[in-house]
Parts: C-alpha cells; sequence; structure tokens
C-alpha cells in the first residue's frame, strides 16, 4: 500500500477498532467512542474491551482478531507492555495503521525504550504503520474524524498542523489559532515528519502548513519531503528546543533526536520554510499566509492617525530589509487635496487633519484605495484606532479598512490597531479574510517580510533541484587507504584531496628535508611560510610548527632548523614527514569554509567571515550538502557581516563567484568521502577576483 493510502488510513478511515476503550462516559471521562461520534464520524466503530459487552449502545469485542470485518485503523490506549502484542494481533488481523496513544516509551525510562523499539520493529517487520506513542494522533476536520481522547471543536481552515506535542490540537484556545487537519507525531516511531509532510504537501484542503518540531529521528527525509513540499505551499516551522535545557526536556518528553539547533533552523530555512522564533510569530505567519496574497516587493505605503505610531512601523520594517514606498504624485495629489493647505503630504500618510475636515470615511477610503492603486507600492499598513468610548467611535476605521482591501485583493494590507479594544476591533477586522491585524507594529513588519521571502523564493527556486558533481580521484582512494591502515591523513593528503575537486589553494609543496625545503621556496618565490608535517601534531602554531612571512633562504633554514628541533623536543616520538612550504598571502579577507556530519542531516556545509567574526561573533551560514547554486548564494546573505562580502567604506567586494564554487565543491567532495567527519578550510584568502586556500585540516571518522 502507497504512502498515500496508508496516511488516509489514518486521516479519513472508514472502519475503526478503539483498543482499551474506557466504559466510562460523559464529562471528564476522555471517552473517543464519545469523542469521534461528537466529532462528527460516521464510519464503523469496534471498541475493543475485554470486560464489556457493550458501550454506548455499540457492541464491544474481546480482541481485534474477534471483529471478524475489514477494519482501517486502531487506535491502542491500554498500558504500555501490552502494546507490542496488539500490535501483532492488529497486524494480523490485516490492519495497516495503527495509533498508540499512551506516554512512558521513548519518553520515559530504559524499559519505555526497549518497547519503542519493538514497536518500531514489529512495524518494519509485519507491515503496520504506527503513529506514536505519546500522541493524540490525528485530527481531520474535513473528514470528522478525530482519535484525541480530548474534545476539540470541529472547523474546516485549510490549515493543516503537524506537531509533537497535543497542545497544538488546542491552539483554538490556547494560541488562537485554527486548523483543519493535525497530525500529532509524538515519539515518531514510525511515522514521521516526512510521512505527516508529504500528506499535507499532497492534500488539497490544505493551503498552509504549520510545523512544530522538537527533533526527528530522520531529519534528512524531513529536509528533503519539505524542499519539495514548500514549493507548492508555504510551511510555517516552529523548532522548539533551543536552549540546552530545552533541549533536555524535548528529550524526556518526545524521545525525539534534538541535534544542533542551528543547523536544524538552517535546514528549515534552506527548504523554504518560514521560521518562526515562537508561538506568536507561528500564529502571526499561519494567519497572514492564510488571509494574505504574496507581496511582490519590498516598498510599503503606511496610512496612520498617527506621526509617531508610522515611525516605529518604518523602524520596524527598516530592520527586515523592507522599505518605505516613493509614492506617486497622483497618490500624493489625492490625499493633499483633501489636506489642510499647511499639512506636508508623503510617506508616512498622515490623514488625521484630512478626516477631521472631510470625515473619517471618505479620507480614509481615499488613503487606502490610492496606496492599494499605486504601483510603486508592494503591501500597506493601516494604523488606526480601537476606541473604547463612545465618543470615540467615529474613529473606527475597520471596517473602512476591510472593504477596501477586499476590492484590491492583489496586495497584502495589514493593520495595527492600538486603544483598549485592540483584541475586539482586530477580530471584527480579520472577519472576512482579507485583512490580518498585529498587536504591534513589529510583528507587523516580521510577517510582511515572510510574505516577500516565501514569493522569491518560489521565483528563484523554480523545477526541480539540480546537483552539482565533480568527479573525484585519488583523494576518496587516498581517504579510505587511510582509514584501512588505522593511521591519519598525512600533510599532503588533504591538500591532494582539495586539488581533486578543484578547490584553489595557495601555491606549496612538501618538503622532506632543509634542502628540499629551499628549494621549494625558491620554486615558489619569497616570502613563504612554514608549517610542520607531522600527522600527530593537529595543533600546530600552538608548539611553534608555523613559521610566517620567511623572506630568504638563511631566514627559511633558520626557521626550518628551529621549528623541527622545537617539535621532537615536545613530541619525541611523533613521526614528522617534513614540512609544508607555501607562499605568503597578502591583501584580501579571510573566510572560513568548512563541513561536518551532522546526527540528523548529514553532510552540511559551514561559511563564516574570518578573524574574530567566526571566534567571537559565531557569525556563520549552514547548509545541508548536496547544495545547490541557489543555496550556497543564500548562505552568502546569511551571515550578519554579509554587507563585508559586497565590500564597505569604499573596499572592493570579495568574489561570490569564487565563494559559490568552493561551497559546491567541498560540498560534493562530503556527499562522495563519507569517510570524512569534519573538513575545515581556515582560513580562505578571498579577493576582487578569486581566492586560495591557506590551511585545511580533515578528521575522518
Amino acid at each position: 500500500m502507497d504512502s498515500g493510502k496508508i496516511m488516509n488510513c489514518f486521516m479519513k478511515p472508514k472502519s475503526v477498532a478503539i483498543i482499551g476503550l474506557t466504559r466510562k462516559t460523559g464529562p471528564g471521562s476522555f471517552n473517543l467512542l464519545e469523542n469521534m461520534r461528537d466529532y462528527g464520524y460516521r464510519g464503523k466503530i469496534y471498541p475493543v474491551n475485554p470486560q464489556a459487552k457493550e458501550i454506548l449502545g455499540v457492541r464491544a469485542y474481546k480482541g481485534v482478531e474477534d471483529i471478524g470485518a475489514p477494519v482501517d485503523l486502531a487506535v491502542i490506549s491500554t498500558p504500555r507492555h501490552h502494546v507490542p502484542a496488539i500490535l501483532e494481533d492488529c497486524a494480523a488481523a490485516g490492519i495497516r495503521a495503527a495509533i498508540v496513544i499512551p506516554q512512558g516509551f521513548a519518553d520515559a525510562d530504559a524499559e519505555g525504550k526497549a518497547l519503542q523499539k519493538k514497536m518500531t520493529s514489529i512495524a518494519v517487520e509485519r507491515g503496520i504503520r504506527v503513529l506514536g506513542p505519546n500522541t493524540l494522533g490525528v485530527v481531520n476536520a474535513y473528514s470528522g474524524f478525530t482519535s484525541s481522547f480530548m474534545p476539540i471543536k470541529r472547523e474546516k481552515v485549510p490549515v493543516g498542523v503537524i506537531c509533537q506535542s497535543g497542545i497544538f490540537f488546542y491552539g483554538s484556545s490556547l494560541f488562537s489559532w485554527k486548523m483543519g487537519k493535525g497530525i500529532d507525531i509524538g515519539n515518531g516511531c514510525d511515522v514521521d515528519f516526512a510521512d505527516a509532510l508529504e500528506y499535507m504537501g499532497n492534500d488539497n484542503d490544505i493551503k498552509v502548513i504549520l510545523l512544530h518540531v522538537e527533533g526527528t529521528q530522520n531529519g534528512k527525509a524531513l529536509f528533503d519531503v519539505a524542499r519539495k513540499v514548500a514549493r507548492k505551499k508555504p510551511i510555517i516551522a516552529l523548532k522548539t528546543a533551543k536552549s540546552e535545557s530545552g533541549a533536555k526536556a524535548a528529550a524526556t518528553h518526545s524521545g525525539a533526536m534534538i541535534g544542533d539547533h542551528a543547523v536544524f533552523t538552517a535546514a528549515l530555512e534552506q527548504c523554504g520554510a518560514m521560521v518562526a522564533r515562537n508561538g506568536e510569530e507561528a500564529l502571526d505567519l499561519t494567519k497572514s499566509f492564510l488571509m494574505l496574497p504574496p507581496m511582490k516587493g519590498r516598498n510599503m505605503a503606511v496610512i496612520t492617525f498617527t506621526g509617531a505610531g508610522a515611525i516605529m512601523f518604518i523602524d520596524a520594517i527598516e530592520s527586515q530589509g523592507l522599505h518605505v514606498a516613493n509614492l506617486s504624485a497622483s497618490t500624493i495629489k489625492r490625499i493633499k487635496d483633501l489636506s489642510p493647505v499647511w499639512m506636508p503630504i508623503g510617506n508616512p500618510l498622515d490623514i488625521w487633519p484630512a478626516a477631521m475636515k472631510h470625515g473619517l470615511e471618505r479620507v480614509y477610503t481615499t488613503a487606502l484605495e490610492g496606496a492599494l492603486k499605486d504601483r510603486n507600492v508592494d503591501g500597506v499598513l493601516c494604523i488606526a484606532v480601537a476606541p473604547e468610548i463612545p465618543a470615540m467611535a467615529f474613529a473606527d476605521a475597520t471596517g473602512l479598512i476591510r472593504t477596501t482591501a477586499r476590492r484590491f485583493p492583489e496586495k497584502p494590507v495589514v493593520a495595527w490597531l492600538y486603544g483598549p479594544k485592540q483584541h475586539d476591533r482586530v477580530q471584527a477586522l480579520e472577519t472576512d479574510g482579507c485583512v490580518v491585524g498585529f498587536p504591534t507594529v513589529e510583528r507587523a513588519g516580521r510577517a510582511l517580510k515572510a510574505l516577500y521571502d516565501y514569493r522569491r523564493f518560489r521565483l528563484q527556486t523554480g523545477g526541480s533541484v539540480s546537483r552539482y558533481r565533480v568527479k573525484a580521484g585519488k583523494g576518496r582512494s587516498r581517504v579510505r587507504r587511510a582509514l584501512k591502515n588505522r593511521r591519519l591523513l598525512t600533510m599532503e593528503d588533504p591538500w591532494f584531496l582539495l586539488e581533486d575537486y578543484g578547490i584553489s589553494t595557495v601555491p606549496h609543496r612538501f618538503a622532506g628535508t632543509r634542502e628540499e625545503a629551499t628549494a621549494a621556496a625558491s620554486g615558489i618565490g619569497y616570502p613563504v611560510a612554514l608549517k610542520i608535517s607531522a600527522p600527530i601534531i593537529s595543533h600546530k602554531s600552538d608548539i611553534g610548527g608555523v613559521r610566517l612571512n620567511i623572506k630568504g633562504p638563511a631566514e627559511l633554514k633558520k626557521a626550518y632548523s628551529e621549528m623541527l628541533k622545537q617539535a621532537r623536543g615536545q613530541f619525541p616520538k611523533s613521526i614528522i614527514d617534513g614540512v609544508l612550504v607555501q607562499r605568503m598571502v597578502e591583501g584580501g579577507r579571510e573566510v572560513i569554509l568548512g563541513a561536518k556530519r551532522d546526527s540528523q542531516f548529514g553532510p552540511v556545509v559551514i561559511f563564516g567571515l574570518g578573524g574574530i567574526y567566526t571566534e567571537i561573533l559565531r557569525d556563520t551560514a549552514y547548509g545541508v550538502a548536496p547544495l545547490t547554486r541557489m543555496d550556497a548564494r543564500r548562505m552568502l546573505g546569511r551571515i550578519k557581516a554579509a554587507p563585508m562580502i559586497e565590500g564597505v567604506r569604499g573596499e572592493k567586494g570579495l568574489d561570490k563567484n569564487f565563494l559559490v564554487e568552493s561551497m559546491l565543491r567541498l560540498s560534493q567532495l562530503m556527499v562522495d568521502i563519507p569517510e570524512i567527519r569534519e573538513i575545515d578550510l581556515n582560513p580562505v584568502i578571498v579577493f576582487e577576483n578569486g581566492g586560495v586556500a591557506v590551511d585545511v585540516k580533515i578528521i575522518l571518522g
């Protein structure tokens, strides 16, 4: 059975066996049969409880083998030690999907972890898909099915929620969001995020997907599926367990593999998901993508009653990379004709004096129509009052904003309504589903930026993911030979490996004797650097194993002798192969390029500016390999110091094509040679044209 049909067994089953169904009924009983009926499920239900003959008028069975009819889905709610045997019974009865509700598995003790491992084995060996354990299962307002033992309001909203906690099933009351379909992964022993996301991505009922992730056992599968789904519909991703304490709590909560949060977040962004910083932002983005059109550019118009509020919004959008639009002359004239002669008109459009003169309805409608018709405007923020006292009711622009925006659906309109009745007026504003209200201008700015970013992602990504291939040479066999012989790479090996993959390196030669070093330096040209070549010595500069800016043969010979003497004094048993002679590089800017194997996503490429920017500011960008050219270009813009790549204060910019090419080749190297655990090119010196790797370190594993 294909994955789509299996997921339909979970989301819209024609028949369900409820194993371990309580005989209690009424409020507080958490009776799933009762919940399913109240929610609207009309399929066949088979209660399984050996202590009952019937529950709520429905015949009960001692075991699933006694049902004697086809069953699409089993919902299991029994003590944990019974679950593996019940799964075996379900598989024997031909049931191909099961939801395991109870906690106490990988989220608990050693026995629980062993039980979950057994469940996973049964799923693989017997061909039964398992959702959970530690889950509320699924909700589907469109088919009228829920497996939740807690009551949930049925609302057909085209939002699909994929989560790792049942709290998101009650988002309507806790976070004010709504959902039409939901899948709670729980511990994810079998059905995982990739399965759920693929289903939601192909579901025509769903327009926006909200993804809550603590961690996952298979990040690469999630990455691959998310990359496809994000091209079709927006994914709002909320990654929790960011802190060390949060990660520990998540491990006990869901038994998830948490991993490196920075890599996880970067992987989601690389897929095209809009990553929310917290629950409030997840709500903002979900509502915005559900109710608003894409934003085609960065230019915003502001219509306001208050100059201070408009300035706050300008600060907010400028920090997001959005801009204040230059309004056309015709738009300016529309408002200037209604304003007092002393009132300067621009963007922001401060319409309060005009409204006092001609009335709110005429002025606000004129201003909003003008902004939405203006070709220089990509989106509009409306700042207005949410009044409480009747005397200020005339200033309520909610209805005017809503009805005008509805007539111009091609541009996003958002609002900040300030005042004591903010919540009530925002609800009224959002009635038609064409305007979104925000409690702060900062949250409005972040939501608008996400609308712009997602549209740009879809335009840039286009068709299928292209792979950047480069032919591996002797480097791969060299790495494998080193592992086979249980030794470290020699100093020459990493450099040959870079050359195999076409990664530019500083001119260099290897020398086994002082005479060879002198000849090498003459061939390369002074000034040069000397670096000790000894597999056991990893931090060469710490023991005096690096000498820089050597200007002539006499200086080289002296440096060579001193360096080897010092190294042999500290590492008397170390095998010293000789030295690496490199030409000194002048000018340019240092960057770091590297890669590592992440526990969840596999090979990950790392980029950042060198020096203090890497060590102190920790300003780095990550990309899951294999990178596309677009992935590499995005990484250049991800770091905080990105303007330095373009060039600042008269400095020339760096060669971005060289950086992209180097990242692509490094990405492919990591894909081709799984024996490499980490590789570090630090620094790489980059110029206006081209660049060279000056140092390289490889860790095998």
